[in-house]
């Protein structure tokens, strides 16, 4: 037989085996994309899977979606993995922005096609298979265990599927991905050590200390981010099952529009920041640049605000449940990467300030870069290209490569994706 055919054949036995959802217990993968990023055929192969966790509660089983997302020539078991990317995806408000949804995959080909690592990446509770919730927004506990049950279950399925990878497990995140990939790794330390071990963190712009965001705002009462308010939350009210009404927790247009802004999904996070202040009143506006801010005072009912309040006691009592700084004795044995901008007008840097101090007291190997100028969004972009030089430094060199004995088109795919400026399309993830 030529050699086209036995790779049509075994892409052909692939995509049936794909297609007839392979099933370990509850977990089962749904459909397969290829997904063609450029002219010269660079591939990504996203499998979508289901599997069981827990809901908002911490005990009610609850079934929950992800992508399973490697290079083609890996799916195909023509290159070997060289291990495991736990990819933790950035705010999304709209049903497309998710893993198993999302057709562009930007950071995940930026961080993964080219060194050739299988990525898992869930949707988080309140997206994909369960969209019809509220996103459990910032709230770690809820999405972390989400993510390493997601895990696991990936981990299950590969086996299944007989792919084979190196033992380095890798966890990465920016923006809320930050957070959620800190989380994640308090998670691993404090109940799953015996069982996972990561390698490598890096977390860039994470708002890893709600209750030092809380605190700026109270002192500013100014948000450049409007819609991060809300989307905490209406988080806090969907996990805790507080049972407040839009009124109860918004002033304006924001309260009339609670359901369609913020709950049905249909708009970006762009688009809700601009339906807010397209909606207060100008004297409301805050002008500044990148991005203009809007005073909390319109948009937020100002008992959520005063700790005097029984409203406001109440929710800082979950800011601080949510904040993950001070709560956890980290593994040494990690290495963990800190990233944030001074610039940055949506996350405060005294969230990082706070995650790295904790850290090295704590014993933690940690290496925290901040750098200055760019604000939040354009941040993005380098923190990944930081994330692609150190693991270059992390993977063992002979493993970089393919063998001599494999195509030239796969040696090449490796230069074609940093050539083909992948970052490029990162910065539309955190607008």
């Amino acid at each position: 037989m030529t050699k086209p055919f036995m790779r049509f054949l075994k892409l052909t036995i692939l995509l049936l085996f794909a297609g007839l959802h392979t099933i370990h217990g509850q977990e089962a993968v749904t459909d397969t994309a290829i997904i063609h990023r450029t002219a010269m055929d660079m591939r990504l192969v996203r499998l979508n899977f289901v599997y069981t966790s827990v809901g908002p509660d911490g005990r009610t089983p609850t079934t929950l979606s992800g992508a399973i997302i490697m290079r083609y020539s890996i799916w195909t078991k023509e290159n070997h993995a060289n291990g495991l990317i736990i990819y933790n995806h950035p705010t999304s408000c709209e049903k497309n922005g998710c893993p198993s949804r999302d057709n562009q995959l930007d950071a995940e080909a930026a961080i993964g096609f080219t060194h050739k690592y299988i990525i898992v990446a869930v949707d988080n509770y309140g997206f994909g298979i369960t969209e019809d919730h509220p996103q459990a927004y910032l709230n770690p506990d809820v999405t972390a265990q989400g993510t390493i049950d997601g895990l696991l279950a990936a981990k299950r399925l590969l086996f299944l599927m007989g792919y084979e990878y190196e033992n380095r497990l890798l966890n990465i995140g920016y923006s809320q991905g930050g957070h959620t990939a800190m989380a994640v790794q308090r998670l691993v330390d404090t109940r799953y050590s015996d069982r996972l071990k990561i390698l490598h963190t890096y977390a860039g712009g994470g708002p890893y200390d709600i209750m030092g965001i809380y605190d700026e705002m109270k002192e500013t009462g100014v948000t450049f981010y409007p819609c991060a308010l809300p989307l905490i939350l209406s988080g806090i009210n969907e996990t805790e099952g507080l049972g407040l009404s839009p009124h109860d927790m918004f002033r304006g247009a924001l309260a009339d529009h609670y359901e369609e802004w913020i709950l049905s999904k249909d708009y970006s996070s762009t688009d809700i920041n601009q339906m807010i202040l397209d909606n207060v009143s100008p004297d409301d506006i805050v002008p500044s640049d990148p991005r203009d801010g809007v005073r909390l005072s319109a948009i937020i009912n100002p008992d959520i605000m005063d700790e005097t309040t029984p409203l406001g006691k109440r929710m800082k009592t979950y800011y601080q449940k949510n904040s993950l700084v001070g709560t956890w004795t980290p593994n040494p044995e990690t290495r963990i990467y800190l990233f944030h901008s001074l610039s940055d007008e949506v996350v405060p840097a005294v969230c990082t300030y706070r995650m790295d101090s904790f850290l090295k007291q704590k014993g933690a190997d940690v290496k925290t870069e901040y750098v200055n100028d760019w604000p939040h969004t354009p941040a993005a972009p380098y923190f990944f290209s930081q994330v692609a030089l150190q693991m270059v430094r992390d993977t063992n060199k002979s493993t970089l490569l393919d063998k001599a004995t494999d195509s030239l088109r796969d040696v090449t795919d490796d230069i074609i994706d940093v050539l083909d400026n992948v970052f490029q399309g990162i910065g539309k993830l955190f607008r």
